[in-house]
């Protein structure tokens, strides 16, 4: 039995679809076997058209497991719930009320009901067929002649056999939502083991990640490292996940220069922060191992290591990397070396109403083809001076009434409205405004967003 049940059934169907052929395959066996049952009824009381009936259902519920075998499940569900409408109507018109068949249309009602879920105009169309069979069969019973015509013992036999089809309504009632109320309960075990194991690995998996969180803050210099070499600055940074592709970067020299960056790696999470740690070494390698203070040419060695760092073969490159604002600052000269990988550099004079800014190069710090030196630019700067270092998160960020991006003139614009403030004050305005920016909304990447004034 449970082979038969399990006709059609496959591992590479969903869960559902595979519970409503058990159900389908299930109707069709019930059919064959009350069919069956009832041919020594028809024979002794010679309900020979009744007898045809039968066969011609048995036939049908066969073809049905066939076309499940076939993997043609719909079309197995419409033919046995259409084909047990049609022979309804015909028996009970032949036999009037006292056969009870007509009853059998609520079978058809639940059968539509649970395997054309998903099929809401099939459904509707089923159960309001079979509604309107009913009872147009009802009306058609009160209003035609009685059965007098027929021999005595045909109308004995289709009262026992209308006593009968109450019992086989009430079984096929029982044994169809048993069946049903099975197949859920194991489907809802199914689905409580597997959410166990998912929040298992979750828990794992998360663990996993806020550990990486702890190494990547490791990596990331400290906030009171920072102000002991830029007093008046701040940093933004705000993760779209527990780790981040974003991030920023320093490097004191002994002369009292200040190497900084803003950095934005391929994606985020937990792969952007893989590739912050490739390119993070990458930095340090330039300006430890090589002796680089330029930051063009920081650039330039850092763009050579992070690609042999992903160069797996000849013919095989990931071509993952970042974009970066670098900075070299002298603080006692007032004097910002920096160059820019598709990330500009905004600086913002002392009372002035205008954002000043320096174009990067268009080129990431990756695999690319035909790359070209990074530029360095040398800006004086004056007492009061701000200079800006940022990702593009901040200014891809959806939100607003009209849920748009927030784009880079509106920071500008806010800016100018804070740039004469204490540092600690503008990231307090800044972080409000991209509060106040998402509302309800999702935060779509990484932020990094950097101030400096000297």
């Amino acid at each position: 039995m449970k082979k038969i049940l399990a006709i059609g059934t496959s591992t590479k169907n969903g869960e559902g679809l595979n519970r409503k052929i058990k159900l389908h395959n299930l109707i069709a066996v019930f059919i064959t076997i009350i069919c069956v049952s009832y041919i020594p009824l028809y024979i002794h009381y010679k309900l020979y058209l009744l007898m045809q009936t039968a066969f011609i259902m048995v036939l049908t519920s066969m073809f049905c497991l066939f076309l499940q075998s076939r993997k043609r499940h719909e079309t197995g569900f419409g033919l046995l719930i259409f084909s047990v409408m049609i022979l309804l109507n015909i028996s009970s018109i032949q036999f009037g009320l006292v056969a009870n068949v007509h009853f059998f249309h609520i079978c058809s009602c639940m059968a539509a009901i649970t395997l054309f879920d998903k099929n809401k105009g099939l459904r509707n169309v089923i159960i309001g067929l079979s509604m309107l069979s009913f009872f147009a069969l009802l009306g058609y019973f009160y209003n035609r002649p009685g059965f007098a015509y027929l021999p005595e013992g045909v109308l004995a036999g289709l009262k026992i056999y209308g006593y009968i089809n109450y019992v086989v309504l009430f079984s096929f009632t029982i044994v169809f939502f048993t069946s049903f109320v099975k197949q859920n309960s194991i489907s809802q075990e199914k689905i409580m083991t597997q959410n166990a194991v998912l929040e298992y690995k979750n828990v794992q998996i998360t663990d996993s990640i806020k550990y990486a969180k702890h190494i990547q803050d490791a990596i990331l210099p400290s906030l009171n490292t920072i102000k002991q070499y830029l007093e008046e600055s701040f940093i933004l940074y705000k993760p779209k996940d527990i780790v981040a592709g974003d991030f920023y970067w320093m490097h004191a020299k002994e002369n009292g220069q200040v190497l900084f960056a803003a950095a934005d790696s391929t994606g985020h999470g937990v792969p952007g922060a893989m590739v912050s740690v490739v390119c993070t070494n990458a930095l340090n390698q330039a300006v430890k191992e090589f002796g680089l203070t330029d930051p063009g040419q920081i650039l330039d060695k850092t763009r050579e290591l992070v690609a042999n760092s992903f160069q797996k073969s000849d013919n095989d490159e990931v071509k993952d990397g970042m974009d970066i604002s670098l900075c070299l600052i002298d603080k006692d000269k007032r004097v910002l070396h920096w160059a820019g990988a598709n990330t500009p550099l905004w600086i913002i004079r002392e009372n002035s109403d205008d954002v000043e800014v320096i174009k990067p190069d268009k080129q990431s710090v990756s695999t690319i083809e035909n790359p070209v030196p990074y530029t360095t630019h040398t800006v004086q700067l004056n007492p009061g001076d701000c200079f800006y270092l940022f990702t593009d998160g901040y200014a891809d960020q959806f939100g607003g009434s009209a849920a748009k991006k927030h784009m880079q003139k509106r920071i500008k614009k806010l800016l100018l409205t804070v740039y004469r403030k204490t540092m600690s004050t503008q990231k307090k305005l800044i972080t409000d405004n991209l509060t106040h920016w998402m509302e309800n909304q999702e935060q779509v990447d990484d932020i990094c967003f950097i101030g400096v004034k000297l």
